[in-house]
């Protein structure tokens, strides 16, 4: 498709917000839709990129109309207020009165442009609890959208610009950097002090930050929170460190000759690799949940798990958005001999955003975590994720196993299945199928074929290691009447394999010998009688039958399961 040549009617509002950016004095980049990062197929560097040229700003427009546009205040006379809500708002008024100055109804607060004249040095993120001050960086413009819903809007953007007090730039300047960030507990000891700075410089980069802003917000967080706070010129080199190449560039590339080999180790072999994103996937009311809370049990409670020896208790971080801790999960693993002090959740939901996953690094690091549950995966996927679309699955996925790997935790992934027919088990998980690549393993959890109410964890995905043997578990002693919670019961291995739980009759195509073979030898077998299931599969075995091939020869005759035999229905007869 060739480049547009009409401007769309919002694509004609966003140059019209850019013109009136552009005339102020202000320079405008290209930012990704539905995101704060610069888009570098137009901005290839941040900030570096603004232009004050609204030919090239429509010719953008023209190439993609769905880019956001932001303004960049670095290098000029003016400065964004950010507030936040009703916190941000009581902050401004600290600040003295106001004059009315051009501004921008964001997601949750607004925006309010003003000159400063070069009077204040620096951007003040966390300037006071949901005011930040944009001195060096970019804001979004109306009409931009953010990441997670909600579009930025301007009633009269082409307002005039009012001059900052004296007042407030009097305040701003006064303003010390403790009274900025709120006092955390504990702090960030000596020994964690600079790897936790560069982290959250990185993170900042990755963003698209300048050096100035990262600057400003790692020596608040040094100051308040670093126990004791290290020196501005040691924040400084930190600093300088992470923003001297471009954030693309900043290490991707290595030598071989400097990695060192690393053992695969696993928080159950050959299932759930440790250090690593696995995924655990089946159907809606399969016993998902109940699974994972057997599994977190056992970790809890150093109780071996099939095949496993016991172990040391070790401790978990459930996090679910669809089950209640009270009502379900601790009922649950009460019911399942946890350890319930070694277990953690969250009791606010949140997406994993970067600050989230800060907060999530932590408390791995202090509680000394080493299982992390995600019921459901793609419920905590960062806001404006579309899970269908691989670019924008990959850098979450990316994200969230530099988490893992960092900190040496097992990360297991709970995820649903789709609702139409794959060729491979594999392909079945809900969303983009660089989910399922970005995992070092998975497990499907599917109802056994043959056995109602017998459930079967099948090994779909096994990177590190051979395929796991299929372990087999029913749910029992439950009494709903009563209030009773099921227990997980393990039935051990079967042969079971990941395509045992597709279905697909009728598919077109040359027909399979192999299958044709099975089915006349099933044919022969259950004549007039109904047999078990075992001895047939023996029985096929010693004559050169799989019993994957005789069970998907089973499925295709429609032959009947019950009480764990096997009969031919009449039509197959």
């Amino acid at each position: 498709m060739g480049k547009r040549s009409v401007l769309s009617p919002r694509a004609v509002r966003k140059l019209d917000v850019a013109r009136a950016t552009i005339s102020a004095g202000m320079g405008v980049i290209a930012i990704e839709p539905k995101s704060k990062r610069p888009d570098t197929r137009f901005s290839p560097q941040g900030s570096k990129s603004a232009t004050d040229d609204v030919t090239q700003v429509r010719s953008w427009l023209l190439d993609d109309p769905k880019i956001n546009l932001a303004a960049t205040v670095r290098e000029t006379p003016f400065l964004v207020i950010d507030i936040d809500g009703p916190d941000g708002e009581d902050a401004l008024a600290k600040l003295g009165p106001l004059p009315s100055t051009r501004q921008t109804q964001t997601r949750d607060g607004r925006h309010l442009f003003f000159r400063h004249h070069g009077k204040v040095k620096g951007s003040r993120i966390g300037f006071s609890p949901k005011l930040d001050l944009i001195v060096s960086g970019y804001v979004l413009l109306p009409e931009s959208l953010h990441p997670e819903g909600g579009r930025y809007k301007s009633h009269a953007f082409d307002a005039p610009i009012a001059d900052l007090p004296h007042a407030a730039i009097k305040a701003i300047n006064a303003g010390k950097k403790d009274d900025r960030v709120p006092q955390q507990t504990g702090g960030i000891s000596a020994g964690h002090r600079d790897n936790r700075l560069t982290s959250l410089a990185g993170a900042f980069r990755r963003q698209g930050f300048e050096a100035e802003v990262i600057d400003t917000a790692l020596q608040a967080v040094n100051e308040a929170h670093c126990r004791p706070p290290l020196s501005e010129t040691q924040v400084g080199k930190i600093v300088r460190s992470v923003t001297r190449y471009n954030p693309e560039d900043d290490g991707l590339f290595e030598a071989m000759s400097n990695v060192t080999p690393r053992e695969v180790d696993f928080l159950w072999e050959p299932f759930f690799v440790r250090g690593a994103i696995n995924l655990l996937e089946g159907d809606p009311n399969v016993g998902k949940t109940y699974l994972l809370c057997e599994i977190a049990a056992a970790i809890s409670a150093g109780r071996g798990l099939p095949d496993q020896e016991e172990s040391e208790p070790r401790n978990v971080l459930f996090m679910s958005a669809e089950d209640d801790p009270e009502t379900t999960l601790v009922r649950r693993l009460m019911r399942m001999g946890a350890d319930l002090k070694r277990i953690t959740f969250s009791t606010k939901f949140f997406r994993l955003e970067e600050e989230a996953l800060g907060w999530i690094e932590k408390h791995i690091a202090d509680k000394q975590v080493e299982l992390l549950i995600l019921d459901p995966l793609l419920a905590y996927m960062q806001g404006g994720i579309d899970m269908n679309k691989a670019n924008e699955t990959r850098p979450f996925m990316a994200r969230l196993a530099e988490l893992a790997k960092a900190k040496n935790v097992t990360i297991i992934a709970l995820r649903h299945l789709t609702k139409g027919e794959k060729d491979k088990a594999i392909f079945r998980g809900l969303g983009s199928i660089d989910i399922t690549a970005s995992a070092r393993s998975a497990v499907l959890i599917g109802e056994h074929p043959e056995e109602p109410g017998v459930r079967a964890m099948v090994h779909i995905k096994h990177n590190l290691s051979e395929r796991g043997r299929t372990q087999l578990y029913e749910l029992t002693g439950g009494d709903r009447a009563k209030g009773k919670v099921p227990r997980v019961t393990w039935r051990g291995g079967s042969d079971l394999g990941p395509d045992d739980f597709l279905r697909q009759p009728g598919k077109p195509g040359r027909p399979d010998t192999v299958i044709s073979d099975a089915k006349d030898f099933l044919k022969r077998a259950l004549a007039g009688q109904a047999r078990p299931i075992k001895a047939v599969l023996a029985e096929g075995e010693k004559r050169g039958h799989s019993a994957r091939t005789l069970r998907r020869a089973a499925q295709d005759l429609g032959v009947v399961s019950e009480h764990r035999s096997w009969k031919l229905a009449k039509m197959s007869l």
